[in-house]
């Protein structure tokens, strides 16, 4: 499970990325509604899996707050994530695979 985004640029440039994928690395505070997420961005999924990372400007980490009746869970995660970046100005596609 990861992310396809668009409208992201290498880091420190102008130099748009066709697509990337992101995977996922959080931290679920016990408090259950706190969750620290890192992005593990690369130029595609099996890249992301072997780790293989890109320098974009996509934020490095994330804190959210779950909403009320969230669970701290993979999907939930996700969806936020999505919002927060669509909101940013990326396109964002949940992959389920």
């Amino acid at each position: 499970m990861g992310l396809l985004i668009t409208n992201a640029k290498f880091k420190n440039t102008d130099i748009e990325v066709l697509q990337v994928y992101a995977r996922i690395q959080y931290f679920a505070h016990a408090d259950g509604k706190k969750v620290n997420a890192k992005l593990i961005v690369a130029k595609d999924k099996a890249d992301a899996l072997a780790w293989k990372e890109i320098a974009t400007n996509l934020p490095e980490s994330l804190a959210l707050t779950m909403g009320e009746n969230q669970n701290q869970d993979l999907v939930t995660i996700h969806e936020l994530i999505k919002g927060v970046l669509e909101i940013a100005g990326f396109g964002v596609t949940i992959d389920l695979a």
